[in-house]
């Protein structure tokens, strides 16, 4: 593992437990970047939400979903693959 990817490794540990609707810029880029590259590091990226997906996806349009899911805390949990 070269040092940038260390370092990237670093980072993305480091938003662990984070809400993804509320990171910096900064954050998202490393959360976009090591998305990109997740499989590599043998790490999976998953996001846990609070909102009631199930229940508002019946009958809501996909726009309204993704508003109400933004209005909810979204977890980063970083999983070995």
């Amino acid at each position: 593992m070269n040092s940038t990817d260390k370092r990237l490794l670093d980072q993305i540990l480091e938003l662990e437990g984070k809400d993804l609707t509320k990171l910096t810029k900064q954050e998202k880029e490393v959360f976009d970047t090591f998305e990109a590259k997740s499989h590599e590091f043998g790490l999976k990226i998953e996001i846990a939400t609070e909102a009631p997906i199930n229940d508002i996806k019946q009958g809501t349009s996909s726009y309204s979903v993704n508003q109400i899911d933004n209005h909810f805390p979204n977890q980063i949990i970083i999983k070995r693959i």
